[in-house]
């Protein structure tokens, strides 16, 4: 459509409304000769109300932006009224109200559709511009694209048959089904088939990550429920069984969950990146080059240059101590003026304009929470910034976010609402279904993020940081252009995080562990290990990119409980040493690397047996253990292993 003739939205939605209620209201004087609602067709219509609100606010079908062709707007309603059937036929269905009439909702449906098409059509006529694409070389082109995975096809074959037996052996007492359960059995075998299609949940190109591989089994479930809902309603099958049948969808999702997790394990394992601990290891992982220091001819001041005096006259009252903050980690004297930039925006177009390279500082004072697509705000301040340019900007984090709403709220109600506060501005934004109505309904306004997520983009985006500080209630940071961007195109958020580790007879092997630490944690980790001294057992001391559920998990070695996998594949045993990273083993002589290699990792480590404080010691208890183990393998691993459990187990001894 003509972008300057884009109608409002309140208007499409008064214009829905009344096209809405005159379809109900006809289909009532066709049915009954009367406009008069009885009283539980005035309960239908507030019902259709509420169905049609959520629906039109999912497709987004009053915000009418520019549609790429006509086909695109007859889509859009076509999808909306079916979704509007689907929700009205699965809460007739759940809630057994037979005695509705069909005519009267899926013909109001129906003639919804049609004027809503005729008043579209003669819009698009008369007001739009009428560009007609077929879409069908395009649709033939993702359908030869798509690498469907046979292992999950027949998985998931075998648990819609299963989870469909199991009910009825629920239902009945018996795995024997009647004559009428087998055509169910092959109605649901079709919704199957046809969905499954439809959603693309066997494709594995289409799997970014776990979450975006169950959005499609979701999907898929969410389609099978209200088709099967319909066709009750329709056709009046009443006399089979809804706890059957929805009892069959819902086993079919739990079980796709622990299929498909599984299935991410081992196939796409390898690909997963996440609690990094290998300095060697983030050569190849980062995939990013140091930037040379660029020399200038700079003039010498005595004073303050001009463009901090604005920042005094402006900023010092909100940020009284900003400016010294500045002070202590950059020198403005070797700065001029037509060498920085101040900035108090949120859009990208604000810094596209400037200059590529021409800026040693850029300071941005407006909040990054605040801010639609972070890293590309990074990666365009990166463009801008000279070589080991300076980009100050700020941002509110957990802690930040935490200590406002209890300073706005009284604590009884903070403390009874903050968590779900928590979860719609911090869970929300990351999972891929509910990031849609995220940004629907905040347009990307007031995301939390973690400390560490922050540092991190900032690092995988090319910077370091040089210095933050909670100034007037925010985190203020100092950040230096020294590398160029990573090249890796899906930073983790998988909560299964797989480890580059070395096995038996020096082999690669990945080690499954739950995250623990924030997304974004494992590009810190050159500078963890360079700034951050070890603790007793090798652990990091006072790591702060590790979530409080992180600390916990560690505590009860609950991170560790997918190392089973790694068991059950004959890559571990249940007793033995840990197996380390390159960085780690290169710590060790070379005899006591020798004897790792020639025997299995564990799960359970030596070291909960004697205990071992210091680094030096840790060593000198595997080569003790080693000793012992080569010449009695198993009266070794037997006093070990009790030794150890009586520690973890009497003695309360924990991981890190």
């Amino acid at each position: 459509m003509n972008k300057n003739k884009s109608p409002s939205p309140y208007l499409l939605f008064i214009v829905d409304l009344i096209l809405l209620n005159f379809s109900f209201f006809a289909m009532n004087y066709l049915k009954r000769g009367t406009l008069k609602l009885s009283s539980p067709y005035i309960k239908l219509l507030i019902v259709f109300y509420i169905i049609w609100m959520i629906v039109s606010l999912l497709t987004k079908k009053f915000h009418m932006r520019p549609f790429r062709s006509y086909f695109g707007g007859l889509f859009l309603y076509a999808k909306s009224i079916i979704f509007i059937a689907y929700g009205i036929s699965l809460m007739v269905v759940l809630m057994g109200l037979t005695a509705f009439s069909r005519l009267h909702i899926f013909g109001a449906c129906l003639m919804f559709f049609i004027i809503e098409i005729f008043s579209f059509t003669g819009f698009y006529l008369t007001v739009g511009n009428v560009r007609i694409k077929l879409l069908t070389k395009n649709f033939e082109g993702a359908i030869r694209k798509q690498k469907i995975s046979i292992f999950l096809f027949i998985s998931d074959f075998l648990i819609i048959s299963f989870s469909f037996f199991i009910m009825n052996f629920y239902k009945r007492e018996t795995f024997n089904i009647s004559y009428e359960y087998e055509k169910l059995l092959l109605i649901v075998y079709g919704l199957w088939l046809f969905f499954s299609i439809i959603t693309r949940k066997f494709d594995k190109s289409n799997f970014q990550n776990y979450h975006y591989a169950m959005a499609a089994c979701t999907k898929s479930a969410i389609l099978m429920v209200a088709t099967m809902s319909l066709a009750i309603f329709a056709f009046r099958l009443f006399h089979f069984s809804r706890l059957q049948i929805f009892g069959t969808f819902l086993l079919l999702i739990l079980f796709e969950a622990i299929i498909y997790y599984l299935y991410f394990i081992f196939e796409f394992g390898r690909n997963t990146t996440g609690d990094v601990e290998s300095i060697e290891e983030l050569k190849d992982f980062y995939k990013q080059k140091k930037i040379p220091v660029e020399t200038r001819e700079v003039q010498e001041r005595t004073s303050a240059p001009s463009f901090m005096n604005i920042i005094i006259d402006r900023y010092l009252c909100p940020y009284p101590h900003f400016f010294e903050f500045i002070k202590k980690t950059i020198d403005l004297s070797k700065i001029k003026d037509s060498e920085a930039a101040i900035m108090n925006f949120q859009d990208i177009s604000d810094i596209e304009i400037l200059n590529i390279h021409s800026l040693r500082l850029l300071i941005n004072f407006y909040r990054l929470n605040d801010i639609r697509w972070i890293n590309r705000y990074f990666l365009e301040v990166h463009k801008k910034l000279s070589n080991r340019g300076y980009f100050i900007g700020r941002s509110d984090t957990i802690e930040t976010h935490k200590k406002k709403f209890f300073e706005k709220y009284p604590k009884f109600y903070a403390e009874v609402f903050y968590i779900f506060y928590f979860i719609f501005f911090r869970v929300f934004p990351k999972l891929p279904e509910l990031r849609k109505i995220y940004f629907a309904l905040t347009k990307g306004k007031n995301r939390i993020i973690s400390k560490a997520e922050l540092m991190g983009r900032l690092y995988f985006c090319g910077f370091r940081v040089l210095a933050e500080q909670e100034i007037g209630g925010s985190v203020f940071f100092i950040a230096q252009k020294v590398k160029t961007p990573s090249l890796d195109q899906s930073p983790s958020y998988s909560p299964l995080v797989k480890l580059k580790r070395i096995g038996l007879n020096g082999q690669i092997i990945f080690i499954n562990k739950f995250r623990t630490m924030y997304p974004y944690s494992e590009y810190l980790q050159e500078d963890i290990f360079q700034n951050h001294k070890l603790e007793e057992g090798g652990k990091i001391k006072d790591d702060f990119r590790v979530t409080e559920w992180g600390w916990f998990m560690r505590k009860y070695w609950l991170d560790e409980l997918p190392m089973i996998f790694n068991w059950i594949k004959g890559e571990v045993k249940i007793f033995g040493v840990r197996p380390l990273s390159m960085h780690y083993l290169d710590l060790y002589d070379s005899p006591l690397r020798e004897m790792r290699k020639r025997v299995k990792p564990g799960i359970i480590p030596p070291f909960y047996a004697d205990l071992p404080g210091k680094f030096e010691e840790i060593i000198e208890s595997e080569r003790k253990y080693f000793q012992a183990y080569f010449k009695h393998p198993l009266r070794t691993q037997f006093i070990y292993f009790f030794k150890a459990l009586n520690n973890i187990i009497i003695k309360g001894a924990r991981s890190g």
